[in-house]
């Protein structure tokens, strides 16, 4: 069930708090959070969102990974 709409552009400040967020509340760490967000936020379709929100998204893991 998704629950943000499909017309909304996600920014990279989104994906840094939400990753930041998986990992600290779950314990993981950036490669765990990553494949919980494929599977649950983009539930194994990585363009659910359009292709500028999964850019934004793997920017935003770029830059965690530093």
């Amino acid at each position: 069930m998704k629950k943000i709409s499909s017309g909304s552009v996600l920014g990279k400040a989104y994906f840094l708090s939400y990753l930041q967020l998986v990992m600290n509340s779950r314990g993981f760490d950036l490669d765990q959070a990553t494949a919980y967000t494929l599977h649950t936020f983009f539930q194994g379709d990585l363009c659910a969102f359009g292709q500028q929100t999964y850019e934004n998204y793997l920017s935003a893991v770029d830059e965690l990974r530093g």
